[in-house]
């Protein structure tokens, strides 16, 4: 059974509500915070277009530096860039992949057990 808020805890306005859930993923304003600890609390960044990344933490960071990000990436090995969610690259922490990569294993063999075949297919009738 559910347990009910007791009568004297404070109750959110909507605006309140809002401000709250547009905390987590850093839009309202610029923080200072390690480039990893942003991208955990964004969940993952969409790294598709190869720009993506740089302007998402650029526009969510101060300091932010393209060199923090390279570094995290290929030095620290703290970012991974990873074909996840939705079958597109994203870059996640190195202590959330596992959590994502199993998460979305079944969807990525659907994903590439359909492109390929029809892949294959295409190729075949050529």
């Amino acid at each position: 059974m559910p347990r009910r808020a007791s009568p004297d805890a404070p109750v959110l306005s909507l605006r309140e509500l809002n401000r709250a859930m547009l905390a987590r993923p850093l839009p309202l304003e610029r923080r200072r915070l390690h480039v990893v600890s942003a991208i955990e609390r964004l969940a993952a960044l969409q790294a598709q277009w190869s720009q993506s990344p740089y302007i998402a933490l650029w526009s969510r960071l101060t300091a932010f530096t393209r060199e923090r990000l390279w570094r995290a990436i290929e030095t620290e090995h703290t970012v991974v860039r990873a074909r996840l969610m939705r079958g597109t690259l994203h870059l996640v922490s190195a202590r959330d992949f596992y959590a994502y990569a199993v998460a979305t294993q079944d969807l990525q063999r659907g994903a590439c057990g359909t492109g390929c075949r029809s892949a294959a297919a295409s190729t075949l009738r050529m």
